[in-house]
C-alpha cells in the first residue's frame, strides 16, 4: 500500500496551523455549568475562506448570514454556539445573530463582515443573546495556540467526545498544515452531511481554488456518510486559509492544488468517521464498498440507498447478517443489477457468491457484525462502476436520546 504523503499530528487541532488562535468555554447558553457551549477560531492575519451549507429550505439565521458574508474578500474569526439552534424563532433571532458578530467584531478590533458565525442545538426557541455577549469578553480574552480542545468542546450537542485533528505534508521544502474540529452525532445526512465543521490551514491558497478544494472534499466525504435520515437546519462546514505557512500561491488546478485538495480530503475523511463512530446511539460502524455497477452515478445510488434502510441499520445493530434486507436495498434503488452476479461479504466472509447463498458462512457474518467497525462488501454485476458509503446501525438509545431531546 502506497504511504501517504501527509503525516498526522499527534494531538492537532485548529491551532496545530500557523497563525491560529481559538478558545471555548461556558457562557450560559446550557443549563449545565460545565458544558461549553461558545467557541471562537481567530486568524492573526486575514484569510480567505470557503464553506458549504445546508440545502435544508429552513435555514438558521447564522446559516443565512454565513451564506451572505462568505463571498466577502477576507475573514478573521468564526464564532460558534451550541445549546441553541437560534432558527425558526423570528426576526429577533436575526437581531441576535447581528449582535452576536458585531460584538464579536468589536472585541477583536475588525470588521464585522470579517466573522463568520454557526450554531447548533435545539430549534424554534428564543436565544439567550445576553448570556452570549457576556461571555463574550472572556471567549476572546481566552484565544490561545494551546486551545483549540477547548474549542472542539464548545460545539458539542449530543457528542460523547470532541472532535479534532490536524496533518502535515510538504510543497517543496515548505511544510503545510490543516486542522480541523468537528461536531455532528444525530440528524447526519448527505447534502451537505449535517453537521458542523470548522477547518483551518496556513496554506496560501486563492479563494477560488479554496472553494473548489472545499467543495469536492465535502462531495466525498461528509456527503458519503449517514447516521439517519434527516438533515438540519443549521449545517456548515468552514474553512479559513491564512498562508502563513509562505508557500508559494497556489493558484492553479496543478500538483500543488491536487496534493492540497487530497490532505484536505483526509481531514474530511478522518472527521467523516469520527461523527460517525460518535453518533446518537451507535454501537457499529459499516463502510459499504459496492462495485459492479454500470457507472459511479449508480453504484453510489445503490450504496446510499443501502447505507439508508431502516431495516438494513436495525440489522446492523441486531448483528444479523441478514442478506436478504441487502439486496432488498439496492433492487429498491432503482439501479440496474444482476441477482446472478451479485456477491455480498461482511469483511472477508462471503455469504452469497453469485446471488447463492452461503449459508454455512452466517455464523462467521455474524461474529464480524458483532465488532465496532467493518466493511461490508458488495458485487452487483461486472460493470465498472463503484463506490463507498460509511453507515452505523440504529438503535434503542438513538430513540432514547431524541424521544426527549427538548
Amino acid at each position: 500500500m502506497k504511504k501517504p504523503f501527509w503525516e498526522k499530528r499527534r494531538g492537532g487541532t485548529v491551532t496545530t496551523p500557523l497563525g491560529f488562535k481559538a478558545n471555548g468555554m461556558h457562557c450560559g447558553i446550557k443549563k449545565i455549568k460545565k458544558k461549553y457551549d461558545c467557541s471562537l477560531i481567530y486568524s492573526d492575519t486575514p484569510c480567505v475562506a470557503a464553506g458549504v451549507f445546508t440545502v435544508n429550505r429552513v435555514k438558521a439565521w447564522c446559516v443565512q448570514h454565513s451564506m451572505k458574508v462568505i463571498n466577502a474578500a477576507k475573514h478573521r474569526a468564526i464564532l460558534a454556539t451550541s445549546g441553541n439552534a437560534n432558527c425558526v424563532n423570528g426576526p429577533v433571532g436575526k437581531q441576535t445573530v447581528f449582535q452576536s458578530v458585531q460584538e464579536t467584531a468589536s472585541l477583536l478590533n475588525i470588521a464585522p463582515e470579517e466573522v463568520l458565525i454557526a450554531q447548533t442545538g435545539l430549534i424554534g426557541v428564543p436565544f439567550p443573546i445576553t448570556r452570549l455577549k457576556r461571555g463574550l469578553p472572556k471567549l476572546v480574552a481566552g484565544l490561545s495556540e494551546t486551545a483549540g480542545g477547548r474549542a472542539a468542546k464548545g460545539i458539542m450537542t449530543t457528542d460523547p467526545r470532541p472532535k479534532e485533528v490536524a496533518l502535515s505534508y510538504y510543497q517543496g521544502d515548505t511544510k503545510i498544515t490543516i486542522g480541523a474540529i468537528s461536531k455532528g452525532a444525530g440528524m447526519v445526512h448527505p447534502n451537505m452531511a449535517t453537521m458542523l465543521c470548522f477547518i483551518t490551514t496556513d496554506a496560501a491558497i486563492t479563494k477560488p481554488l479554496l472553494r473548489r478544494a472545499v467543495r469536492h472534499a465535502s462531495d466525498d466525504t461528509f456527503n458519503q456518510i449517514a447516521i439517519d435520515n434527516d438533515q438540519s437546519t443549521n449545517d456548515m462546514m468552514l474553512a479559513l486559509a491564512n498562508g502563513a505557512a509562505g508557500n508559494a500561491l497556489i493558484q492553479k488546478v496543478d500538483k500543488d492544488y491536487h496534493h492540497f485538495r487530497e490532505a484536505l480530503e483526509e481531514v474530511c475523511r478522518l472527521m467523516a468517521y469520527a461523527m460517525i463512530s460518535d453518533g446518537e446511539g451507535v454501537s457499529h460502524v459499516c463502510t459499504i464498498r459496492l462495485s459492479g455497477a454500470k457507472n459511479p452515478t449508480d453504484a453510489e445510488k445503490a450504496a446510499r440507498h443501502i447505507a439508508n434502510s431502516m431495516l438494513f441499520k436495525t440489522m446492523l445493530a441486531g448483528a444479523d447478517p441478514n442478506w436478504g434486507r441487502i439486496v432488498a436495498a439496492i433492487g429498491a434503488s432503482g439501479v440496474d443489477f444482476n441477482l446472478g452476479l451479485t456477491s455480498i461479504s461482511f469483511e472477508d466472509v462471503n455469504v452469497v457468491n453469485n446471488g447463492k447463498l452461503r449459508a454455512l458462512n452466517l455464523p462467521k457474518a455474524r461474529k464480524v457484525l458483532q465488532k465496532k467497525s467493518y466493511n461490508l462488501n458488495v458485487v452487483i454485476g461486472k460493470g465498472r462502476g463503484r463506490a463507498e458509503f460509511i453507515t452505523s446501525d440504529l438503535t434503542q438509545k438513538y430513540v432514547s436520546i431524541n424521544g426527549s431531546y427538548s
